[in-house]
């Protein structure tokens, strides 16, 4: 499988996944082939996907596994408990550790010392962000000298995130995309639906061969075993030029965002 910044292409996203439910869906990613997973502390079940990665047989060195430091956890008092507690209910030191979202007061140097800090401490193999703007990125980057991997915001042909794209390449750091179905309604585009029946495979396929055929990683969630084993088949083919162009122009006439709080701050 492609990765990229070390991070695999395909992974698993276990929002909103909780309980016994998390802990199966995640073995089951694992079982079909998926070696990427994502988890936060504000979704509750770093537990429930620690026991699931247990559960799957799949050597932990096999795994690339993410959490996030929730916003109420980013001041001095609470960001090294909180990443203590996330590793101690994952079971394990996670391989990507990211601040979940900037902080309210868009101060964001604190933040990120301590987030290195914790890299320092071995408590993160590796380091990024979540729901940074371009501007936010940049800083964010100067600060930790370079070492940070990757930002994680909303990625689908439904919003146009070009500038983003444009400026994680700048930084060396790549996009995750969450939400890159957009909740379904991607596959319920024209468009796609044509060319997913060029290529004879579901539309699921399309998007997310669209989405890291441009070098981002997409994290899709899905409670079936067949969905999970179908993600991982987007590795497997191109898509045209032509095709990629006619997917991306949905973004002219569809911005539509699952979270779109976190374009209304720090935006540059």
């Amino acid at each position: 499988m492609d990765r990229f910044n070390g991070i695999p292409a395909i992974g698993f996203g276990t929002y909103p996944l909780v309980g016994a439910e998390a802990e199966r869906c995640v073995a089951a990613a694992l079982e079909v082939g998926i070696r990427h997973v994502d988890t936060a502390q504000m979704y509750g079940n770093e537990k429930q996907v620690g026991r699931g990665i247990v559960a799957s047989g799949v050597p932990r060195g096999e795994i690339f596994l993410v959490t996030k430091v929730d916003p109420s956890n980013l001041g001095a008092q609470r960001f090294a408990d909180s990443v203590k507690r996330s590793a101690d209910d994952l079971g394990t030191v996670p391989d990507l550790l990211l601040i979940h979202w900037p902080p309210s007061d868009g101060d964001i140097d604190g933040p990120v010392e301590r987030l290195l800090r914790e890299s320092e401490r071995g408590m993160a193999k590796q380091l990024g962000v979540s729901n940074f703007s371009p501007h936010q990125m940049k800083r964010a980057q100067e600060l930790a000298g370079g070492r940070l991997i990757c930002n994680q915001v909303e990625f689908h042909p439904l919003l146009d995130q070009s500038k983003l794209l444009a400026a994680a390449r700048e930084l060396n750091m790549v996009l995750t995309a969450y939400s890159p179905l957009a909740r379904g309604r991607c596959m319920e585009e024209k468009v796609v639906q044509e060319i997913a029946a060029r290529h004879r495979r579901p539309a699921s396929e399309i998007v997310l061969r669209w989405i890291v055929q441009q070098g981002v990683v997409a994290i899709p969630m899905t409670r079936k075993r067949d969905n999970a084993a179908s993600n991982l088949r987007a590795a497997e083919f191109t898509l045209t030029a032509a095709e990629m162009a006619a997917i991306s122009a949905l973004s002219s006439r569809n911005m539509r965002l699952i979270n779109p709080s976190w374009m209304t701050k720090g935006w540059d």
